[in-house]
C-alpha cells in the first residue's frame, strides 16, 4: 500500500468493474469458508480462506465509504450517518431476532442455545455471543462507519502506526467487540487510503509483478504463520492476501467470468446475511441421512451462494420491507437495485 504525506484531491466516484469482481470473489471465499461442514473435513482450505477473507471485505468496504469522507457540518454528519448505518442497523437487529426464535424453539438443531434473557446484552454489549455470529461484521461495520469521517482528520502516518500496535499486540477484549474491532479496523483504514489516491491505487493493481508479489508474501507469511504464531503474520498474511485478489481483478479482468463475478459483487451482503438461513437447514438434513461430508459442503455452498442470490434479484424487488429487514436494501439506495439488475 502506497502512501503520501499530504491528502490528494479524491476523483469522482465511479462504478469501478473491477472492484465489483473483487467483491464477488470475496463472497465466493465467504460462502465457501461458511459451507458446513468445512472445518473438520477440510481444515486447511477452511484455514486457508480464514487467513485473509474477511479482512478483505473490511478493506473493501473501506475503499466503497467514500461519501463519508467529506463532511462540513453536524446536520451533514447526522444525515449522512443516519443514512448510512440505517441499511445496516436494521438487518441486524431483524436477523439477530430472527435467529434468536429460531434458536429458542428448535435448540436441538442449533450449535450454540440461546437465552431471551440475554437479548439485548449480546445483540448490543457482546456481539461475539449474537445468535447469529456472523452479524459481528455487520456490528463492526455500523461502528466503522460512524467514525469514517473522523478518520480523515487524524494524521494518516500517526493513525496507522497506533493501529500497527494492536497487530503486534492484540487485545482480547469481547465487550462491545473491541479486540476484534482494534484487529480489523486497520484494514478499513488501509481501503481508506486506497480511495484517497485511487488513480495511484488502481495503477498498482494493474501491474502483474505487484500481484505475483502479493502472491509471494502471501504465501511465505501464511506457510510461517502454520508454526509461529506471531500476531504480525497474521496482519501481513491478511493484507497480502486482500491485495493479491484486487490485483488479481484488476490484472486478469478480462479472463474472469466478470458478468457473474459482478452480480456476486452487487449483491454481497444479501448474500451474506441470507446465507445461514439456508446452510444450517440443509447441513442437518444431510446429516440425518447420513450424506458424505464432502457432499454437505458442496450442497451448502451451493444453497448458500444460490438461494440468497434468487431473493436478493426476484423477491426483494418487489418487497420494500423484505428488502430492508433481511437485505439492508432501503428507500435511499433507489439506484441501486437498477444498477444491479
Amino acid at each position: 500500500m502506497v502512501f503520501y504525506i499530504v491528502y490528494e484531491k479524491m476523483s469522482n466516484s465511479k462504478y469501478i468493474r473491477e472492484m465489483q469482481v473483487t467483491r464477488g470473489l470475496g463472497i465466493l471465499l465467504v460462502t465457501l469458508g461458511h459451507s458446513e461442514p468445512i472445518e473438520k473435513v477440510f481444515p486447511a482450505v477452511f484455514s486457508f480462506i480464514y487467513s485473509f477473507h474477511m479482512p478483505l471485505f473490511f478493506f473493501l468496504s473501506g475503499f466503497f465509504a467514500t461519501k463519508l469522507f467529506h463532511i462540513n457540518s453536524l446536520k451533514d454528519y447526522i444525515n449522512k450517518i443516519s443514512r448510512s448505518t440505517f441499511r445496516f442497523i436494521v438487518p441486524y437487529l431483524v436477523i439477530s431476532i430472527s435467529y434468536g426464535i429460531i434458536k429458542y424453539y428448535i435448540p436441538h438443531m442449533v450449535k450454540r442455545p440461546f437465552l431471551w434473557e440475554d437479548f439485548f446484552y449480546v445483540i448490543i454489549v457482546n456481539p461475539l455471543r449474537n445468535p447469529a455470529l456472523f452479524l459481528w461484521f455487520l456490528y463492526l461495520l455500523i461502528i466503522m462507519r460512524i467514525i469514517t469521517p473522523i478518520i480523515p482528520r487524524i494524521n494518516r502516518w500517526l493513525l496507522f502506526g497506533v493501529l500497527i500496535i494492536f497487530q503486534f499486540y492484540p487485545i482480547d477484549y469481547s465487550l462491545f467487540a473491541i479486540g476484534w474491532f482494534l484487529n480489523y479496523v486497520i484494514y478499513y483504514f488501509l481501503g481508506m487510503q486506497a480511495a484517497f489516491f485511487k488513480d495511484d491505487f488502481f495503477l498498482i493493481m494493474r501491474k502483474k509483478v505487484f500481484m505475483f508479489l502479493m502472491l509471494c508474501v502471501f504465501l511465505i507469511s501464511y506457510i510461517f504463520l502454520i508454526n509461529l504464531k506471531y500476531p504480525i503474520l497474521r496482519f501481513i498474511t491478511a493484507s497480502s492476501g486482500s491485495l493479491f485478489v484486487v490485483s488479481l481483478s484488476f490484472c486478469y479482468y478480462k479472463y474472469l467470468p466478470k458478468n457473474i463475478l459482478e452480480k456476486l459483487g452487487y449483491y454481497s451482503l444479501q448474500i451474506y446475511l441470507l446465507q445461514f438461513f439456508f446452510i444450517f437447514p440443509l447441513e442437518y438434513l444431510l446429516r440425518k441421512i447420513s450424506v458424505p461430508g464432502e457432499l454437505i459442503i458442496l450442497g451448502t455452498f451451493c444453497v448458500g451462494l444460490v438461494c440468497p442470490l434468487f431473493i436478493s434479484m426476484y423477491i426483494f424487488p418487489k418487497s420494500k420491507i423484505l428488502s430492508l429487514f433481511y437485505g439492508g436494501i432501503n428507500k435511499f439506495e433507489n439506484n441501486y437495485l437498477k444498477a444491479a439488475r
